[in-house]
């Protein structure tokens, strides 16, 4: 039985809709544990998955959730705190109270060749866990997802997510630093990661690095908004403080209470300016037996105004 987490989230999603639409493991070997059990897929009802409530913000419900599982897939707690990863200290705990023998952890592919090594805040929260993980006693899997080509606004400075159709206004990436990142879809981690799910037992022990077919700077993902939108695009690299001056008091791009968030994010383009991103591994090609697409493959859809 392998019980998974996470499965309403962007990624968690689409590993589930791939294990069953691509039927890769049965129902009824798999559990699925939500903090949200009514926004679980109608798919994963019809086909008679188990769902059981479980709330990383509540440890206590997890032993009960996990139990009779033999592998947990542990999905990162949504927030670039470090603090999240006592969310997935408590559920490595509650996975050892329950019995269940491996855990298959979703890193992130900042961090350079190990992901061990990083100055990105949102790295951090990764490397805890994975120490507490390896050290735990139970087996384990580390699969580092790709840097989402779908959340390359939030890298580019906090841009509209679609652009609007018949808007000829200048756009401006107001960015800390810049350097190379290998970009990969959603939908191709996904995939890929419930084929890494079908046969776990291949990977014990290993880290999983999967990630997109080449490098693309934000700088030169402002020129393909410029290609597809028509508009200007004007890339101002600004350095850390003048970035989170610039979004948290000109741009105003987070409320007040959330400052942290632009602090966290000023970070992440340090660690891609030290190459932590740049790394470029054949591995989801081989196990989807297909290119993974880039930013580039994407841009359309991305970019077209709407």
């Amino acid at each position: 039985m392998l019980v998974l987490t996470g499965s309403t989230g962007h990624l968690g999603s689409r590993v589930l809709d791939t294990l069953l639409r691509q039927k890769l493991i049965p129902p009824s070997k798999l559990i699925i544990s939500s903090s949200h059990p009514s926004n679980v897929s109608p798919a994963a009802r019809d086909a008679g998955v188990e769902i059981r409530p479980g709330d990383f913000t509540s440890p206590g419900s997890l032993a009960a959730t996990f139990k009779g599982a033999d592998a947990l897939f542990l999905v990162s707690f949504p927030s670039p705190s470090i603090d999240r990863w006592l969310h997935h200290k408590a559920a490595i705990n509650a996975a050892k109270q329950a019995g269940v023998k491996t855990v298959i952890y979703t890193s992130l592919m900042f961090g350079g060749k190990t992901g061990l090594d990083s100055i990105a805040g949102v790295q951090q929260a990764h490397i805890k866990t994975i120490e507490y993980l390896t050290q735990s006693g139970l087996q384990y899997v580390i699969v580092r997802e790709g840097i989402y080509a779908e959340s390359w606004w939030l890298y580019a400075g906090f841009q509209p997510q679609k652009f609007k159709k018949g808007d000829t206004s200048d756009i401006r990436f107001v960015i800390p630093n810049d350097g190379p990142v290998s970009w990969v879809t959603w939908d191709d981690l996904g995939e890929a990661t419930a084929k890494i799910l079908q046969n776990y037992e291949k990977y014990l022990g290993q880290t999983l690095n999967l990630t997109g077919p080449r490098t693309t700077s934000i700088s030169d993902v402002g020129k393909l908004v410029e290609e597809h939108t028509g508009r200007k695009v004007k890339v101002d690299i600004v350095g850390r403080q003048e970035a989170e001056r610039y979004h948290k008091f000109e741009k105003k791009s987070v409320p007040e209470d959330n400052f942290w968030v632009v602090e966290s994010w000023s970070g992440w383009h340090d660690g891609i300016a030290m190459g932590e991103t740049a790394m470029v591994d054949p591995l989801i090609g081989e196990i989807l037996g297909r290119a993974p697409r880039g930013i580039e493959e994407m841009a359309t859809r991305l970019f077209t105004p709407e």
